[in-house]
């Protein structure tokens, strides 16, 4: 994967989500591969969150991220937490903070989405 926007906002806002490509071994036929088949978190991201936050539509990010806040499931036992706190953020047009609180997602989750196959696959609710 190139650029994941897992909880990105936007890449230009947040500076992307960049990772290392997915072992081969992982990727099996038909599933995402973040390059030619993005996953269906990262589209999403890209599609509901990345492009609102260039425009500076916080509101509609906000909206994307409450949709999305129980994405991660036991396997990011603090996703529901980041994403209320970066809701919290954008409702108060704190933009340095969103930016922040993206990062954090980031660094703490980029791991185990990369070398999770299920999770990487899982349709967006």
């Amino acid at each position: 994967m190139k650029k994941l926007a897992f909880l990105a906002l936007a890449a230009a806002a947040v500076g992307g989500l960049s990772l290392t490509s997915l072992p081969s071994t992982a990727i099996a036929k038909g599933q995402c591969n973040g390059t030619t088949k993005p996953c269906p978190l990262q589209q999403w991201m890209r599609d509901n969150l990345g492009t609102p936050m260039a425009s500076g539509d916080f509101v509609a990010v906000a909206k994307g991220v409450e949709k999305i806040q129980t994405f991660g499931g036991p396997a990011m036992k603090d996703w529901t937490k980041f994403a209320k706190k970066t809701v919290d953020d954008l409702k108060a047009n704190k933009s340095d903070d969103v930016k922040a609180d993206c990062k954090t997602c980031h660094d703490a989750y980029k791991v185990a989405y990369k070398n999770n196959t299920a999770l990487r696959n899982r349709p967006i609710p």
